[in-house]
């Protein structure tokens, strides 16, 4: 396969390189995460479908998700490239596999963008009520917090439209204020729990076999473990930002896998914590469990709590689209997409995809007008964009086989990557089957919805034979570079 160098591109714009440490690198994988935000947004469903034992979705999931991580650094040590993902199923199993996998990547970025639109603008209404600058009619609006979001879209464009290292700037000022708050109600929760327990603590919480052997609860688990998909993606950005990363063969992959195990270690302490101290009637109902957790610990302070929510739902919804915009303008310059799309401005950022990105994201926002409930057209949102981040990590996995067992030994990811394709494409199976009674939607309809979503995805494989695998002269000089080394050391 033919591989075309940067330096042959002519008009090509190239990204801002050497701009990333590693030290950026690490935050931007776990603000990506969200673990503040994530718990706000999805505990509540979770716990809705598994009660306190929607804490053993999370663990169950963490193991997959972890193979993950080492499989995308491994793939990123292979080759760098905005396009990650795609890049790799383009550049190792053909073109119109990876054209085929770029628009599962559109589709699991792009349907994560909602489920965060629209919390945030939930947690803002609900903090300007708490603070009593609104009333309680606009905060429950519909109307008003479509608005709020579409806010939200535009304000998460600035720091991407100002470059990397800005975005990365803007996120670790955003991810100190969240940490330094949820650490404080932690703390608070910790040294007031003898006095606050409602549910005893159980370590079946964590992991129970019932929850296996029952074939009706499994079925649960598994649609829980697609909303936590949800909440454990994110960390792979550092993947998507490797032509901007200072060591693109060596930093992008490590920091994710950091961002993804501190997150996890967050959500063991604060999860059981809530459910300890909250009602698990309260936690399932509620758009925001966290809020509802404070307003039972510390209830003078819960727009602190809101505060620290709207700071990580800010990052995350300006990183996801980050992860978008680096795959959008990949797939611009190689011929995918429209050739505006790899449009590059002053600072290094690609700013047409940015601002495109940006309508389609208000254009959605509106739609939620149409729904009847914030929750029903929430829920749905979560629903699909956890379907397709676990295919986009299925299909990395897939890739990672073929790869792998092609080769002389790496016995490590033989072992994993069937694992986790086969994993990931049974919880997809499984939270179908189960979608009637977790998601309201019928499981013959569900398949036939993720079905026509993945249509489109034929006419990039249509498109593949016009395609060219761009990657820049030096990331391929860094490229011989590893290979010549992994030669040396598999003599």
């Amino acid at each position: 396969m033919e591989f075309i160098p940067g330096d042959n591109m002519g008009e090509a714009k190239w990204l801002k390189r050497e701009v990333l440490h590693i030290l950026d690198l690490i935050p931007l994988s776990t603000s990506s995460v969200a673990p503040t935000f994530s718990i706000a947004a999805a505990y509540g469903s979770m716990v809705a479908i598994m009660g306190p034992n929607a804490i053993m979705a999370v663990v169950v999931s963490f193991p997959l998700f972890l193979f993950s991580s080492f499989i995308l650094r491994k793939l990123n040590r292979k080759s760098p490239h905005a396009g990650a993902s795609y890049h790799w199923g383009m550049k190792f199993m053909g073109k119109k596999y990876g054209s085929f996998q770029f628009w599962v990547v559109t589709l699991a970025y792009f349907l994560s963008l909602p489920p965060i639109i629209i919390p945030a603008g939930e947690y803002t209404l609900d903090l300007l009520y708490r603070l009593g600058i609104i009333t309680r009619m606009i905060e429950m609006s519909v109307f008003w917090d479509s608005i709020v979001g579409i806010f939200w879209a535009i304000f998460a464009s600035i720091p991407l439209l100002l470059g990397a290292k800005p975005t990365a700037r803007f996120t670790e000022v955003f991810l100190v204020m969240e940490l330094i708050i949820l650490s404080s109600f932690i703390v608070l929760g910790l040294i007031s729990l003898p006095e606050h327990v409602i549910n005893q603590f159980s370590w079946n919480w964590l992991f129970s076999i019932s929850w296996i052997s029952s074939l009706p609860t499994f079925l649960g688990l598994a649609a829980t473990m697609v909303i936590v998909a949800t909440i454990l993606d994110g960390w792979e950005i550092d993947s998507y930002s490797s032509e901007e990363s200072k060591k693109p063969h060596k930093w992008p992959g490590t920091s994710g896998i950091i961002g993804l195990v501190s997150v996890f270690i967050i959500y063991l302490i604060t999860m059981p914590i809530m459910t300890i101290e909250t009602p698990i009637s309260a936690l399932s109902v509620s758009v925001d469990p966290l809020a509802r957790w404070a307003s039972y610990v510390i209830p003078g302070f819960v727009w602190l709590m809101d505060i620290a929510v709207i700071a990580s739902t800010a990052s995350s919804l300006w990183l996801t689209a980050y992860i978008l915009s680096r795959a959008w303008y990949a797939a611009g310059r190689e011929g995918l997409m429209p050739s505006f799309f790899s449009k590059v401005n002053k600072y290094g950022s690609p700013s047409s995809a940015i601002i495109i990105m940006t309508i389609a994201e208000i254009a959605v926002q509106l739609l939620e007008l149409t729904s009847p409930t914030i929750l029903s057209f929430f829920v749905i949102m979560l629903s699909a964009a956890g379907t397709f981040l676990l295919m986009e990590f299925g299909i990395d996995a897939l890739t990672s086989t073929f790869i792998f067992f092609k080769q002389r030994g790496n016995w490590f990811y033989k072992l994993i990557s069937p694992i986790t394709v086969t994993a990931m494409f049974l919880i997809i199976s499984l939270g179908i089957v189960n979608s009637a009674t977790v998601f309201g939607i019928p499981s013959l309809n569900y398949l036939i919805i993720v079905i026509a979503m993945l249509i489109p995805g034929i006419y990039f494989m249509s498109r593949s034979n016009k395609v060219k695998i761009i990657i820049p002269s030096y990331i391929l000089n860094l490229e011989k570079q590893e290979m010549h080394k992994e030669q040396e050391n598999s003599k």
